[in-house]
């Protein structure tokens, strides 16, 4: 340890020698020369164990040593250079804190001048070494201080590198004294003149538990996600430490243990419609181009977005889906472009961070788009062309790097005939079109999807699997499935609950309207033959005519009563087209 302070040492030394008239010698405790003057000088960094019996001793005890006769002292018995030694007087004391040895230090006479002065001031001289002993050990424990901060400051230095999270470090002035790699891989675009002339403010909007940051240099800015925290010690030279990340990485961690079934592999099938579905999902992995994935209610139409999300070179980004048809109009502006505090009435006071840019990266999946109002519409082909979007409030654009994916139960030729879906944005979206097929025309699949819903929901229950009696596999098979593969999941589940212990189905048990089919009801015969018969016809107009009576004859009035009476929007106004 004296090794790391030689050289004040050897300074020391070469001081006390020249003041004092003594030769000095420094040693650690394996009797290594750390410093000397005089004779001594010339051997420094070598080891004098055969020459050392005084300072073995000394580094044996804690007391100093006082040597009037060195040759003749008990303590040179057998040293090896006794018939060579000309030392007159020696003193000396170990170079200890208390606790540690770290070497010993020695005051050598070599004239009788010297000696007799020394040994009538004995104690000045003895208490002078001490103090310089006292003093080495104190540098030397502040340097091994220093060594063991920079040693945990170095390791701290590793363990941040290894973190997937960007981290700054400012001083006092607020100035950059530490940055890590991945700081500098988030920031790369933004701050090209290494982290100098740049600002840092938070917007005021969150995002799970985290801060919202603008980072801006010069004409370029960026937003990230991370804490900063601020450094209170009296002491400390720094102000600050930011931890961010991007906005990408924070929505991909959130998305972490969810949504694993994603792949091609969990479309479950082997018939030539389920086929084709893959080998369009496969073609489509390949491209950034927009998706329009079209199909009945429960078919499977997220899931297919997800598949070709999982198979396309975006699999690592985010993956945010949002129903337009589940939103009201008046919110969906809000949650698909964000805003900034106090853009509307109702708005929340520290803004929101908007769907388009969760997507960053990755995929925005806009199920029902044929709900999306018109005045969006138009928004949503400006983002597909321009690839920028506004948040609500704010003046400045934000590009975004997205692949939309669209997808609807809608005909939607029939919505742009009644001027309610705009034909440019059809045919934006309409690039890579998918048609999920219904399940009535892909029976073949049929098995194996029942055997996937029965293991699936025989595990999530802890329950043994189920066998299912012929007669309702064969009510299976004759059923039409207007719902898709979500009746026949709903239909599995609801089996496996009433399902005995030992697996077996009661049929007994099964509700009244199990896979009720309207083609195989017989019509029942008239209560009274006296009671008029009202064409059918006749009382579809009336219950169109309620429905909008009561939700109004507006956009969204005819949406809700297309709703209320089970049909799509593009249906009714071709009803009412009749």
């Amino acid at each position: 340890m004296l090794s790391s302070v030689k050289n004040q040492i050897q300074y020391y030394a070469d001081t006390i020698s020249t003041v004092t008239g003594l030769d000095v010698e420094v040693v650690d405790t394996s009797l290594v020369r750390i410093a000397g003057t005089g004779t001594y000088a010339a051997g420094v960094g070598t080891n004098i164990k055969q020459a050392g019996n005084l300072l073995k001793t000394t580094l044996k005890g804690s007391e100093p040593l006082f040597i009037e006769n060195p040759r003749k002292n008990p303590i040179c018995e057998g040293c090896q250079t006794k018939s060579r030694c000309k030392e007159l007087l020696s003193i000396c004391a170990p170079i200890s804190d208390g606790n540690t040895t770290y070497g010993a230090i020695e005051l050598i006479c070599f004239s009788p001048d010297a000696r007799e002065r020394v040994i009538t001031q004995r104690d000045v001289y003895t208490n002078f070494l001490l103090l310089l002993a006292n003093s080495i050990a104190d540098r030397v424990r502040e340097k091994q201080e220093l060594q063991d901060i920079q040693g945990l400051l170095d390791v701290m230095s590793e363990v941040v590198n290894m973190n997937d999270k960007g981290t700054l470090i400012f001083n006092a002035q607020e100035k950059v004294v530490y940055n890590n790699q991945r700081a500098q891989e988030i920031l790369e675009r933004t701050t090209r003149s290494q982290f100098e002339n740049f600002t840092v403010a938070p917007t005021g909007i969150t995002f799970s538990g985290q801060d919202e940051y603008l980072v801006e240099q010069e004409d370029r800015q960026q937003f990230v996600i991370g804490k900063k925290l601020n450094l209170t010690a009296a002491t400390s030279s720094f102000s600050s430490v930011f931890v961010f990340d991007t906005l990408q990485s924070a929505v991909s961690h959130t998305q972490q243990g969810i949504d694993d079934d994603t792949s091609l592999n969990h479309i479950i099938g082997s018939s030539p419609l389920v086929y084709t579905l893959k080998e369009q999902i496969r073609a489509t992995a390949t491209t950034n181009s927009s998706v329009l994935i079209t199909g009945e209610s429960g078919t499977g139409k997220e899931l297919v977005a997800r598949a070709i999300h999982a198979t396309s070179d975006r699999a690592g980004a985010p993956f945010i889906a949002i129903n337009c048809g589940a939103i009201p109009d008046t919110l969906l502006e809000s949650e698909l472009f964000g805003y900034v505090g106090g853009a509307f009435t109702g708005a929340l006071r520290q803004g929101q961070i908007g769907k388009f840019e969760l997507a960053e990266g990755g995929v925005l999946f806009l199920d029902e788009i044929s709900s999306m109002p018109l005045y969006l519409q138009v928004k949503l082909l400006r983002v597909l062309q321009e690839r920028t979007i506004t948040r609500l409030g704010a003046t400045r654009p934000i590009s975004v790097d997205i692949r939309i994916i669209a997808a609807t139960n809608d005909n939607i030729q029939d919505l742009m005939q009644h001027n309610t879906f705009r034909p440019d944005l059809y045919y934006r979206l309409n690039v890579f079109p998918i048609q999920t097929p219904p399940l009535r025309n892909r029976m073949d699949d049929l098995t194996l999807l029942i055997n996937h819903f029965i293991t699936k929901y025989s595990s999530l229950f802890g329950k043994k699997p189920i066998t299912l009696p012929a007669s309702v596999m064969n009510k299976m098979r004759k059923y039409s499935w207007p719902g898709n593969i979500r009746e026949l999941e709903n239909a599995i589940e609801y089996l496996v609950n009433i399902a005995e212990e030992n697996g077996k189905i009661n049929e007994h048990a099964l509700y009244d309207g199990f896979l009720y089919s309207q083609e195989t009801v017989q019509p029942s015969a008239p209560a009274s033959s006296t009671r008029p018969v009202i064409p059918l016809k006749e009382l579809e107009k009336q219950a169109i005519n309620r429905a909008l009576e009561l939700f109004g004859n507006t956009t969204q009035g005819k949406r809700q009563a297309a709703s209320s009476l089970g049909i799509s929007l593009a249906t009714l106004y071709r009803k009412l087209d009749q």
